[in-house]
Formats: structure tokens, sequence, C-alpha cells
């Protein structure tokens, strides 16, 4: 099984676990005391290695923002979007879809067609800065994307695409295209102050797809 499925177990089990509860009235059905649940719940989820280690990492970060925010650390909130988004990319049971090369275009496109800068045609093999005068810019490594897609234009490796602007317009788009890129940086990259983002072929990540800004399916 790969991350996609690991983490739609996660959360998953998570609601049944609160449903359990409450059943049992071992919780109130309320939203503070759901949310407390959950902190205990991945605290105890972490701790006894409940799930593939592949979430470990997630697990950990929502341990750590449960102990500082309390219940105002919005898990539940967190948790739903994943269900919801999850299910909706990748359904229990269907076959996972190639990324094509043409994806790759159609993001290309959003950027030029909203007059962003994109740089397409530099070899990006060291720590380089794209000039783009305040605009917003989109980059991806010639080099990378051939190496990245093969002869029938199929994404076989994971490849990386740098951005400097909204990353809730860049994500729009990339959903838009069929594209689940998940965050490497959000500012020190090897491009200078452009974010790292990575696209996996058939969208079967190893962590967590970045999340659209409301819970739209694809």
């Amino acid at each position: 099984m790969s991350y996609v499925t690991h983490i739609q177990t996660v959360v998953n089990t998570a609601f049944a676990d609160i449903e359990a509860a409450i059943t049992a009235r071992k919780l109130v059905d309320a939203p503070a005391a759901r949310e407390a649940f959950l902190g205990r719940w991945v605290a105890q989820a972490a701790k006894k290695q409940r799930f593939h280690h592949s979430v470990k990492a997630d697990l950990q970060l929502w341990v750590q923002r449960a102990r500082s925010a309390g219940t105002k650390a919005a898990l539940e909130a967190e948790f739903r979007q994943i269900q919801s988004v999850y299910q909706a990319w990748f359904p229990v049971n269907a076959p996972a879809n190639n990324v094509m090369h043409t994806q790759l275009c159609q993001l290309i496109d959003a950027a030029k067609s909203a007059q962003w800068m994109v740089h397409t045609d530099a070899t990006i093999d060291r720590k380089v800065r794209v000039i783009s005068e305040g605009q917003h810019s989109l980059t991806v490594c010639p080099d990378a994307t051939q190496a990245a897609f093969d002869s029938e234009g199929v994404l076989v490796k994971p490849l990386s695409v740098y951005v400097r602007g909204p990353e809730n317009t860049f994500i729009d788009w990339a959903h838009q295209a069929g594209l689940a890129p998940t965050k490497v940086t959000a500012y020190k990259s090897i491009v200078k102050y452009h974010a790292e983002y990575l696209i996996w072929p058939q969208n079967q990540a190893d962590g967590l797809m970045v999340m659209p800004a409301q819970t739209t399916q694809k």
C-alpha cells in the first residue's frame, strides 16, 4: 500500500474511534471535546506506532500542534479536509492514473495566461536566482523535465517545480491539471526566493499533498 492509502487509514480510523467513544458515552459529542479527543488520539497513535511509518511525520506534527494549541489545534477540520480530498482524488480500489507531460503543460500555460514569468529553458543544477522584477514566477528545469518523463510523456520520477507567488493560486492550477503536488520548502529552495513543490508519478506522493484553500474536489 502507498502513503495515499495509509493517510486515509489514519483519518478514517480517527473518526471511527470518535464515533465509537460517543456511542459508548465516553465522549461528549461537542466540538471542544472532539478536538481534545483527537489531541490525545494522535499522541497515543504516535507513541504506540499504530500506523505505517510513512505517516509518522504527520502524526508528530499533529501531536506538537495539539500540545501547543489544545482544543484550538483544528485537527478535526484538517482530518475532514484530508478525508474529503483524498476520497475524491484516490477512491478506494480505483486504479491510479498516470501523470502526463500534457498536464504539466496545462499548469505552465495557466501561469503564462495569468502573466506570471515562466522559466522552462534554463538548466537548474546549482543555486540560481531568477530575475522576475517583482512578478510572480514559475520555474521548471528542462533537463529535469526530460529525465522525469518517458518517451510516451508519462511521469516516471518526481519532478520539482519552483514557485514564487500565491500558493493557493498555484495549487488551484495544479489541481485543475490533475496534479497533486507536495511541498518541499516554502522559501529556501535551489531557486532563490522560490518555494519548491514536487509532482509525483500517478500522484502517489510519499507525503501529504498540499490541500486546496477550500475543500473543493477535483
